[in-house]
């Protein structure tokens, strides 16, 4: 039985964490900060991901009123951007102040109710044509990269997309995520990179704690969490091994070497689709002032 509600957890959390901020050391080189590949292009903040679904929201509310049916937009959940970079690398300024950041997301997401306003099915097969579209008008793509996207084009979820992000959004954005997920496939195979896992498990087993990959101390907290939900106990175990984890990192330069193969990898990656990555970055800013002029236009 938990003895305390979310909000105790999370009041108990943020002062634990304002207190390891205060103990952080200072007068070290700065943190080498490595994030997904291609500078994030396939990425959105929280607040533009916020613009560009709530502008979707209110297209999509339009179209089903034109055509006769009530669409209430739906407001946007706890769904969090997730960690800046794909590796698991962390600097000892967010270890200290955040740990993972798992606990307190699970706090905030426990609080949040799931939004089944565009998957839940409803009682009128012509409304939910409407939204998302017929059999009959089902289209099929094929990126570069050999990705095959399915979609019917009659439905208001479509038009409200296709008017936020364009007609060539899904071909350029797909294609530049496969790449993405080939350059971190790259880095993370590499012999560079795995040279350097070794010897950070090594100073984690030093310190104490047993694991061979990145990802094994996330997985301790999340296995935590999935039994015992967000707690004191976990909230302090995340933070002091997120701290020793940071600490591994930098004393192996971690983040540093995968910088550096990173930027190999996403050269080999962009052969012949260098023209794809420029079309996105110009799509991307060009949904985000339509999203923008959406939300503006009262």
């Amino acid at each position: 039985m938990r003895s305390r509600t979310g909000a105790g957890v999370a009041v108990t959390l943020l002062f634990a964490l304002v207190l390891a901020g205060c103990s952080g050391a200072s007068g070290h080189r700065p943190a080498v900060r490595v994030g997904y590949p291609f500078d994030g292009v396939t990425r959105f903040s929280e607040a533009e991901r916020r613009v560009l679904h709530d502008a979707e929201e209110r297209l999509v509310a339009e179209c089903m009123n034109s055509r006769g049916f009530d669409y209430e937009p739906s407001e946007r959940g706890g769904e969090e951007s997730g960690a800046d970079n794909p590796y698991g690398l962390l600097t000892p300024e967010r270890a200290a102040d955040d740990g993972y950041g798992m606990t307190m997301r699970a706090v905030r997401n426990s609080s949040v109710g799931k939004d089944e306003a565009r998957t839940k099915r409803s009682e009128s097969p012509e409304r939910d044509r409407a939204l998302t579209g017929t059999e009959e008008n089902r289209k099929t793509i094929t990126t570069e990269t050999g990705t095959e996207l399915t979609f019917a084009t009659d439905g208001c979820l479509h038009e409200a997309r296709t008017e936020v992000y364009g007609k060539s959004w899904d071909r350029a954005f797909y294609t530049m995520q496969d790449l993405s997920n080939e350059v971190i496939r790259g880095v993370t195979g590499s012999a560079e990179f795995s040279e350097a896992q070794r010897r950070w498990s090594e100073c984690m087993s030093s310190a104490g704690h047993e694991y061979e990959t990145l990802q094994g101390p996330l997985r301790t907290i999340r296995e935590k969490l999935d039994e015992q939900g967000p707690t004191e106990e976990i909230a302090g175990l995340e933070l002091s091994l997120a701290e020793q984890d940071a600490r591994c990192q930098r004393r192996v330069e971690l983040a540093e070497t995968t910088r550096e193969v990173q930027r190999v990898e996403e050269e080999k990656a962009l052969e012949g689709h260098r023209a794809r990555l420029k079309e996105l970055r110009r799509l991307r800013r060009a949904a985000l002032n339509s999203a923008r002029s959406v939300m503006a236009d009262e």
